[in-house]
């Protein structure tokens, strides 16, 4: 299972960070993030425009993402500005430019390693190009915000779903391990045909 790929989709709250951790605690996977590199970018700007290093750190990681801010225009939230400057380098940029860059720097690092990516937008060529396979996982009652990056995700074709119904960590736990063996599945060739 050298060098796997996963990127997972889908709505908000249906579990995806549940499904990586696991994935990561349990079978050894890496986690990235797509965004990493722009969010990295938006702890700068974020200083730069006169947040303290701890306050842009919680406004691009933590619980002051969603607070309206008087250090951006209009008092808009941190979120905001990060879902217009994500949308910059996955679309007009490109993907290359954000997972394309996070998936080489991981396997610079390990070649053979197994990577998870959660929150996959705009995204899923480039991890198909590089090998790897698309998860949505879905919830009853998960429903869009009117985000541009919900209304992108919700165009996304996975490669395959989970349903996580949401009743017992447990039972997801032994989905996903049934899940990576699916994946596995998808990701072997066709045997081919015996000669006539």
């Amino acid at each position: 299972m050298a060098g796997l790929i996963i990127g997972l989709s889908g709505r908000r709250g249906v579990g995806k960070s549940r499904v990586a951790d696991h994935l990561v605690d349990r079978h050894g996977f890496r986690r990235i993030h797509p965004f990493q590199g722009g969010k990295a970018a938006c702890v700068g700007y974020l200083t730069h425009v006169g947040a303290t290093p701890d306050e842009a750190a919680r406004m691009v990681n933590g619980d002051l993402k969603d607070v309206p801010c008087p250090l951006l225009p209009e008092n808009q939230t941190p979120r905001y500005f990060m879902e217009r400057f994500g949308q910059f380098m996955g679309v007009q940029m490109g993907p290359d430019w954000t997972i394309g860059q996070e998936i080489r720097l991981a396997l610079e690092r390990d070649p053979d390693a197994r990577l998870i990516a959660e929150s996959i937008v705009y995204e899923v060529d480039v991890i198909r190009r590089m090998g790897g396979v698309i998860v949505e996982i879905t919830r009853d009652g998960s429903t869009l915000t009117g985000l541009e990056t919900d209304k992108a995700t919700a165009l996304i074709r996975p490669d395959l779903r989970l349903k996580n119904n949401g009743d017992s960590l447990v039972r997801l736990r032994g989905e996903v391990d049934r899940l990576l063996e699916r994946v596995m599945d998808h990701l072997e060739p066709d045997p081919e045909p015996e000669p006539c």
